[in-house]
């Protein structure tokens, strides 16, 4: 499964690589609007100038759900349930679908950390004790005080983007997660910026394609496969939806959970950057309508909140929306559309709810709302960065051993929400619940069993070259 760190060093010298993808909507909102409350946004706020002048109002995006809960450092957190499958563990979230997270116990002590699970980046990263910054005050942190074996070295890193940046020094130390336990480097950060305030990860575990041994750090899927700790190095997810108040979002290693899905899971073999989980794209359509698009291919990151496609694409396919609307690159939609969106990989087709693709409102009527498909180019003009509103409405699997990923339908969904064409494409493979099982291996500790619906984690290795609106987000090894 190990990649050749050539092709990695060099692709993240050259081009934009995104972990979390932040995105500032920039609808146009009529002067007469009202500014309810301060909007919510995935990693960075979200500004919409409210007229030619760009005077900014802030909109309030959702409520807090009645269901959540709150850690010791207040922030409110959605716990997922136990998960009864070996390997396996809760996903959490922060109720509005932002940002999806699981417990890792890192240290000799099992410091409980929540960490952001990220199928688009590779580096893992924790706030460490020594962090100044007011974010890490208001987060869990880790350091020597709750571990005997953590080894922090003087080799710096850091992370710029947008209006601020991340910066520390790599460490290791063991790391517990999903019923294994090993040693892995990872950044040990000392200053954040105050973006942070906003989430209640404490870090980051990236679940990206490939290595970056080149500078001496594994992936932590890497030192998984390096611990032979599974017989099948496959990562399933299954993200919850806050608005249904369901709490089944789980993260399986080495196996599927037949539970999550219904029929076959059809495979596509990944193409393009080594270090991302890039698939050729089919075609996308509303209430059948194709988009009749070619050459097309997506990247899948549980990291991204949206769907972010080339403009042309956006428009296309909002056209066949009723009642949409364009604002630069965004796209205004009635609050009540319920048009059936789908995108097809591999012959198989797979609708997006409009519970998913429908965002907020964007005044007091309740009738306008943002679309959560967005039309802005991310990396080149064919490509489309597929993130958590596809991804809430099945069930991904992401194959390293074959470098491929794998969709099913969610076993909660009805029929006509997704359907499987009986003819796949070549580079794709139709496997039957049966088949597409691997068991995992026993080998490994049993570390903090997920009595409060744990255990989840995100592993970052550095360097990573991170994309952010309008900025390039750089991290480097100094």
């Amino acid at each position: 499964m190990h990649l050749p760190s050539c092709v990695l060093l060099s692709t993240f010298l050259s081009t934009g690589v995104t972990a979390f993808y932040p995105y500032s909507f920039k609808l146009d909102i009529s002067s007469g609007s009202s500014s309810p409350g301060k909007l919510k946004s995935r990693f960075f706020p979200w500004t919409l100038p409210a007229n030619a002048d760009n005077h900014g109002i802030s909109l309030d995006i959702k409520k807090v759900p009645n269901n959540v809960i709150r850690r010791d450092n207040n922030y409110p957190v959605i716990k997922g349930k136990t998960p009864t499958m070996s390997h396996s563990v809760a996903i959490d979230e922060d109720g509005h679908d932002y940002s999806y997270f699981s417990v890792v116990d890192f240290g000799s002590q099992g410091k409980e950390m929540w960490m952001l699970l990220d199928t688009g980046g590779l580096n893992t990263w924790v706030m460490g004790t020594d962090c100044t910054s007011k974010a890490c005050a208001q987060h869990n942190t880790f350091g020597p005080s709750d571990s005997s074996s953590l080894q922090v070295t003087s080799n710096s890193w850091d992370v710029g983007y947008g209006s601020g940046k991340v910066s520390g020094v790599l460490a290791s130390d063991k790391v517990s997660f999903a019923g294994f336990e090993f040693t892995m480097t990872f950044g040990w950060a000392k200053q954040t910026s105050d973006d942070f305030l906003q989430y209640p990860f404490d870090g980051i575990l990236g679940l990206g394609r490939s290595d970056n041994n080149q500078l001496g750090t594994k992936s932590f899927m890497d030192a998984v496969s390096d611990a032979k700790l599974l017989k099948s190095n496959i990562v399933a997810l299954s993200l919850q939806r806050a608005s249904d108040g369901a709490k089944d979002g789980e993260i399986s290693f080495g196996a599927v959970d037949q539970n999550k899905f219904a029929g076959d899971i059809t495979y596509t073999n990944t193409t393009g950057d080594a270090s991302f989980w890039q698939i050729p794209l089919d075609d996308a359509s509303v209430d059948g309508k194709a988009l009749n698009l070619t050459g097309r291919s997506a990247i899948i990151d549980s990291g991204t909140s949206y769907i972010l496609i080339p403009p042309a694409d956006a428009s296309a396919l909002h056209a066949l929306i009723p009642g949409s609307s364009p604002s630069g690159e965004d796209f205004v939609i009635p609050c009540s559309s319920n048009s059936t969106v789908a995108i097809t990989f591999s012959g198989a087709t797979y609708a997006i709810s409009p519970k998913d693709y429908v965002g907020s409102t964007i005044d007091n009527t309740g009738n306008n709302c943002m679309s959560n498909i967005i039309g802005h180019t991310t990396f080149g003009n064919t490509d489309w960065l597929v993130g958590d509103v596809f991804m809430k409405n099945v069930y991904s699997v992401f194959d390293y051993d074959n470098n491929r990923v794998g969709f099913a339908n969610r076993a909660d969904q009805t029929p006509s929400n997704s359907t499987t064409q009986p003819t796949v494409a070549s580079n794709a493979q139709a496997v039957s619940t049966s088949s597409s099982t691997a068991t995992a291996s026993a080998s490994g500790t049993s570390p903090h069993q997920a009595a409060n619906g744990t255990a989840g984690t995100t592993s970052v290795n550095l360097p990573l070259l991170l994309a952010g609106f309008g900025t390039m987000l750089w991290l480097s090894l100094l």
